[in-house]
């Protein structure tokens, strides 16, 4: 894609195209008109915000395809979502692979969730096990969920 038909919108953390981000635009004006609360760490308080408005979005939008564009360095989140992304789009053949190798099935699940671990603990800085990646689901002792305890 030639670079004068997309720019790095850092509100999506992504490269995008006019005709993308304008889809993403209608999208958002469909499904949040509300807003939501964010704590606010500096007074230690949950603030009320808005979304911004498809106007305000599509301003900063022009004003990014007004720009020359500009080569990003993408931050380490967004990294770390690209490699587990590849590393998922790759993981039936890797899995097949390791059993070809001789691991079991099990085996080869272990082997490529520490592979994919390590990997994105390393592009974030982290210790390995820090963090929860793969499935979607995170253990218990690190969901962060807000259970209720009623045997108290």
């Amino acid at each position: 894609m030639a670079e004068l038909e997309r720019r790095f919108w850092d509100r999506v953390g992504m490269y995008v195209t006019r005709d993308f981000a304008e889809e993403w635009i209608e999208k958002m004006a469909e499904s949040s008109s509300t807003g939501g609360k964010h704590l606010d760490e500096d007074i230690e308080e949950y603030i009320v915000s808005m979304p911004p408005t498809s106007v305000e979005l599509r301003n900063e939008l022009n004003d990014l395809f007004e720009a020359p564009f500009e080569k990003v360095d993408f931050p380490k989140d967004i990294k770390a979502i690209l490699y587990a992304d590849k590393m998922e789009r790759n993981r039936v053949a890797k899995l097949k692979e390791l059993k070809a190798e001789g691991h079991t099935l099990e085996e080869a699940k272990e082997i490529f969730q520490k592979e994919l671990d390590i990997g994105v603990a390393e592009i974030l800085g982290v210790e390995v096990g820090s963090l929860a990646v793969g499935l979607g689901v995170a253990p218990d002792e690190d969901s962060g969920a807000d259970v209720q305890d009623d045997r108290n």
